[in-house]
């Protein structure tokens, strides 16, 4: 589930449908799915989606394809995926508004965060605060993979509970020393675990409903859930497709075809690219002075990096005078593949996704991102 800012040095490989940058609806609409088509022939993708919204106004968006290999059912706008640690910027928006409400800061420390916990805990962590868990600073191990899992799993085998799982991962490798110097940046799904977990201890919620009542609701999000989407069998919904030679469709009640659930504020998250865009434009808003959910010097602290061009929740892309260029995002279970991109200058916002994984799936991903980055003139 390793994630990056989004590749910006792709090569022009959407050019040969048009480069106006004056256009219609209708005619970016048919550049969207034309550039939609052209990449899952290219691919081979089951599916791939995309959606441009200018404006605060979804101006495009299309999905092409089957939601399983081998069976008839076609993609719809509509249809939920699973977007990976792209769940980040939720997670981090959630512990935000939560320090909105006074209820932590995002400079407490684990040991005053997680009281419990501070007496075991190795003295190198005691100071390490959700601001660095939250930007791949506090030196934890990255768990990014199944090679990673099988500790992890183990500290959890006897717990009931995702709230008491998480707590569970937080004292397991909080009593040992860092991997990395704290303060660098290292990539952790772990930090987003931690910080999941101390939401849950200062609210007594699990993270999964504390994100319905704090982030979904409030901006109208609904077509929205966890894990893989759909049910067994029903092929109501895109599925992930196998990691071995990625044509087998994944039966979305088997557990073992997503991360362990307790991974979920770093990324379980499945939505639909319409409600994805309204999180996204409440963060392009917010860059802009006025968003919804948090206060303007949150989401500030949101969107500033801290580390290597990593902010909170978002790879940030800043212009020569230090301004905000744009916020930046993918995530992938290994069987699904998304991006997002936000220009707040230019009021747009760019997403893609595909029930693939891999680096297939992630070519297909960044190149549909470039193209219609170019197609826009937004990368100047």
């Amino acid at each position: 589930m390793r994630s990056s800012t989004l590749a910006m040095s792709v090569g022009t490989v959407l050019l040969l449908l048009g480069s106006s940058a004056s256009y219609a609806d209708s005619a970016l609409q048919s550049y969207v799915e034309s550039a939609l088509a052209w990449l899952q022939d290219r691919d081979h993708n089951p599916a791939i989606a995309g959606l441009i919204q200018i404006d605060g106004q979804v101006a495009a968006e299309a999905a092409v394809g089957h939601r399983a290999l081998g069976h008839p059912e076609s993609v719809r706008v509509g249809d939920r995926w699973h977007i990976g640690s792209c769940t980040k910027a939720f997670t981090a928006t959630l512990l935000a508004s939560l320090a909105d409400r006074h209820l932590l800061t995002l400079d407490d420390t684990l040991e005053a965060s997680l009281p419990a916990l501070a007496k075991a805990m190795n003295p190198a962590y005691r100071r390490v605060t959700i601001r660095q868990l939250l930007s791949h600073t506090a030196g934890l191990p990255q768990l990014h993979d199944t090679d990673e899992f099988p500790p992890a799993r183990r500290a959890v085998r006897s717990v009931q509970g995702l709230s008491a799982q998480r707590m569970a991962l937080a004292r397991f490798y909080l009593t040992k020393p860092p991997v990395y110097a704290v303060g660098t940046d290292h990539y952790s799904n772990l930090g987003y675990i931690i910080a999941g977990a101390i939401a849950e201890a200062r609210t007594g919620e699990t993270w999964e409903k504390l994100m319905r009542e704090r982030v979904f609701d409030p901006l109208g999000i609904t077509n929205v859930g966890f894990g893989p989407p759909g049910h067994s069998g029903d092929y109501d919904q895109p599925l992930g497709h196998g990691r071995e030679s990625g044509r087998e469709p994944l039966d979305p009640a088997d557990p073992e075809n997503d991360n362990p659930a307790w991974i979920g504020p770093a990324g379980t998250i499945n939505i639909s690219l319409e409600d994805w865009s309204k999180f996204a434009q409440d963060q392009l808003d917010g860059a802009l002075g006025h968003g919804k959910l948090l206060q303007q010097a949150t989401y500030k602290a949101l969107q500033t990096p801290v580390a290597e061009n990593y902010a909170l929740g978002w790879g940030t892309a800043l212009n020569s005078d230090g301004s905000l260029k744009s916020l930046t995002h993918e995530g992938s279970n290994g069987v699904w593949f998304a991006g997002i991109v936000i220009y707040p200058e230019k009021r747009t916002i760019i997403l893609a996704t595909t029930n693939f994984g891999g680096a297939v799936a992630q070519k297909s991903v960044e190149d549909f991102v470039v193209g219609m980055e170019k197609h826009l003139n937004l990368a100047k």
